[in-house]
C-alpha cells in the first residue's frame, strides 16, 4: 500500500487504485472550519479488513 500522507485527496485516491482497499473519507476542519483550498491528506490508517481510512483536511 502506498504512503498518500501529504498528498492532494484525488491524487492519493487514484495511487490507491487496484489495492482492494474500500476508502471511507473523514474530514477534519481548523478554526475556521471550512472547505476552502485543496482536501490534503493528513492520515491514513487500515480500519478493519480491507478498509482504509484517509483524514482529510483542508489547506
Amino acid at each position: 500500500m502506498p504512503d498518500v500522507v501529504g498528498h492532494k485527496l484525488e491524487k492519493a485516491l487514484h495511487m490507491l487504485e487496484g489495492h482492494g482497499f474500500e476508502i471511507v473519507i473523514k474530514e477534519t476542519f481548523g478554526r475556521k472550519n471550512t472547505r476552502t483550498g485543496e482536501a490534503r491528506v493528513i492520515r491514513q490508517r487500515i480500519y478493519k479488513d480491507n478498509i482504509l481510512q484517509l483524514i482529510i483536511a483542508y489547506f
